[in-house]
């Protein structure tokens, strides 16, 4: 621990003076519509986000930079009033093809291992159909650092959480022995046309997982296959595979997952196609049908909107 906090001390003492800096707010709004087929209800859906993104470049050259935003998510029922202010909980420092970012919110490398990605938004979650069963970590995040770097074409990234669940505020504690701690590590590999991706990561007292995927351009598209195994008590897999093309000046992504918890299995199949109206504007549809192995009803959920950029 010792060894860590002198890092971070000398991580500090090296970034002392700024010479250009820069503020840059964006926004963003969307209206979306979810149905699950089975009820004649519609949910509409509409929210924003106002972003703030702060840097500098200090007089060795080292870039210095940190985020914030207020949301109102465009995926999710909020109460009124309710729209939350994020960020300014890490601080990344970055030179010409290093960066390491310390902070209460870090992602951990490694956690969605194996993960071919899927092709629908999260508003048609909202739909009420769900797969209870997928295979991966609870916790992805947590207060430590993150470094990532460039080895000619190989990027990599490490992290290691000192608390995976942090202080409230912007406090995160070292050295108290009762707090859950967390490492990953990720690296990417392109092999001309196509890339390999693997990752671990690991909680500490819980569970693992590893995992890797495969990418590659295939039928004027790309094509993405990755497989994840999770060592936790249930023993949880899973497969992905997800395809995407263009359909004229539209974006189209089909994706199917299926997993494994232990006796239980459970899959996810999506769609979407998406079509830029310029000025910042697209709308999109997605379909997306589930299936496993719990008690509750298997259907699909549908899903239109319409998102703006500012």
């Amino acid at each position: 621990m010792k060894k860590l906090l002198l890092m971070v001390s000398a991580i500090a003492a090296v970034f002392t003076s700024a010479a250009k800096a820069d503020v840059t707010i964006s926004g963003s709004a969307g209206l979306g519509v979810v149905n699950n087929g089975a009820s004649s209800v519609q949910d509409f859906y509409t929210g924003g986000k106002i972003g703030f993104a702060l840097s500098t470049t200090l007089d060795n050259g080292v870039a210095v930079s940190t985020s914030a935003a207020l949301t109102r998510d465009t995926n999710d029922a909020q109460a009124a009033g309710s729209a939350g202010f994020s960020g300014f909980t890490t601080l990344t420092f970055a030179g010409s093809s290093s960066s390491i970012t310390w902070g209460q919110d870090v992602d951990l490398a490694g956690e969605g291992a194996g993960g071919a990605g899927g092709a629908a938004s999260d508003l048609v979650d909202e739909g009420g159909y769900d797969n209870d069963y997928s295979a991966g970590l609870t916790k992805d995040s947590g207060g430590g650092f993150i470094f990532t770097t460039a080895v000619g074409d190989m990027s990599i990234s490490a992290s290691y959480l000192v608390q995976v669940t942090p202080e409230n505020g912007n406090v995160v504690r070292m050295g108290d022995t009762t707090d859950t701690t967390a490492t990953g590590v990720s690296v990417s590999v392109p092999f001309g046309d196509a890339s390999v991706s693997v990752g671990y990561a690991s909680v500490e007292g819980d569970d693992n997982v590893s995992g890797a995927v495969l990418t590659y351009p295939v039928s004027g598209g790309s094509l993405a296959v990755g497989y994840r195994s999770v060592s936790d008590s249930t023993n949880e897999s899973s497969w992905s595979v997800k395809y995407s093309t263009s359909l004229g000046t539209a974006a189209v992504a089909v994706s199917h997952a299926a997993s494994k918890v232990g006796t239980n299995t459970g899959s996810t199949t999506e769609a979407q196609i998406s079509q830029s109206l310029g000025g910042g504007a697209s709308i999109f549809a997605e379909l997306q049908s589930v299936t496993d192995t719990a008690a509750d009803t298997d259907g699909s959920n549908f899903a239109i909107g319409t998102t703006y950029s500012f």
